[in-house]
């Protein structure tokens, strides 16, 4: 099979809140936080899995220091070290050893760990906005802990910070309304999944109707239909392919009337806008990014790849941040 030099993952946006009541919490001095944890491995049983947590200090580069400038965020925390920013490793206890397969014979056997003090790890990457409590993550797989998880973590690592023994952090996605306004400017698409409910019990979704019910098809009581359509690698005409799954998902899908339970797509990048995704329900901001893999024999992405791809992915999505900075809507 042929190897990758670089994976796609996406870095979503989450906000701290107060997870009494959900609200907004005055913004923490991250910095200070982060290198005060700085050093050890904080471990805690959340929810029957144990979650390691490591601080890990990154040296700033040249390109990112426009976007962690605090010179237009009002009332700003000042930053420690302009030089240096922090990200988080929460490494959570994974059952099982995966398995590497020779691709020449097919011959498989387990991944190999290092020792009896060495265990398996599905790993979620935190980084710490410099304004507005809001945090950046990109998981490694599927079965990494969630933003969640991640604030629960924080909670039980920071716990002697707070005056009030109650206060626990939770985190709740990033919304952007205005990010639904990009599809009615698009073009084209890359991407879309679609989920919608149709049946006699259920206030039935109207694009998930029109592809399920034909002549002579029986009426169902509640069923939930997904879709997923894309380009595929290397075949589709990038422009005219587009276009067509533009055009389908208008026609059939876009006025999202009826249960719709998911409708996010991709756009492609414009000349004044990178590639996008965009959740037509929740509005939730997201990126989509690239993160390099470790060459060698570790085909692995590691903490400053992956923390990286955070602060990158930040860049291009600050303006919009800023403006949510206070905004919990």
């Amino acid at each position: 099979m042929a190897r990758k030099n670089e994976v796609e993952r996406t870095v979503q946006y989450w906000r701290l809140v107060d997870a009494r009541d959900h609200s907004l919490v005055d913004e923490a001095p991250w910095d200070e936080v982060l290198r005060e944890l700085h050093g050890s491995r904080h471990t805690f049983e959340i929810e029957g899995r144990e979650h390691a947590g490591t601080v890990m200090p990154l040296q700033v580069l040249q390109e990112w220091k426009d976007s962690l400038s605090l010179s237009d965020v009002p009332a700003a925390r000042s930053r420690q070290n302009d030089d240096v920013t922090h990200g988080v490793v929460l490494a959570a206890g994974k059952d099982y050893v995966p398995n590497q397969e020779d691709i020449s014979s097919g011959s498989q056997k387990p991944m190999g760990l290092d020792g009896a003090n060495w265990s398996p790890v599905d790993n979620l990457f935190v980084w710490h906005l410099p304004f507005g409590n809001i945090i950046g993550v990109l998981a490694e797989s599927t079965s990494s802990s969630r933003a969640v998880k991640y604030a629960d973590w924080l909670t039980r690592a920071t716990h002697h910070r707070y005056s009030d023994p109650e206060f626990a952090w939770t985190a709740q996605p990033v919304i952007d309304k205005a990010r639904a306004n990009l599809i009615q400017s698009a073009d084209r698409l890359k991407s879309f999944v679609y989920a919608g409910e149709i049946g006699d019990g259920v206030q039935e979704a109207r694009g998930a109707k029109a592809i399920f019910l034909g002549p002579g098809r029986k009426q169902p009581t509640a069923l939930r239909i997904e879709v997923k359509a894309s380009l595929v690698q290397g075949k589709s005409d990038t422009v005219e392919d587009q276009e067509v799954l533009l055009d389908w998902f208008n026609d059939t899908f876009g006025s999202l009337d009826g249960t719709v339970t998911r409708a996010q797509v991709s756009l492609p990048p414009r000349a004044d806008q990178p590639a996008s995704e965009v959740d037509l329900l929740h509005h939730r901001l997201t990126r989509k990014t690239r993160v390099p893999l470790a060459l060698g024999t570790t085909r692995a992405f590691g903490v400053s790849s992956a923390v990286s791809a955070i602060v990158d992915a930040f860049g291009y999505d600050r303006a919009d941040l800023l403006k949510l900075r206070r905004n919990t809507d």
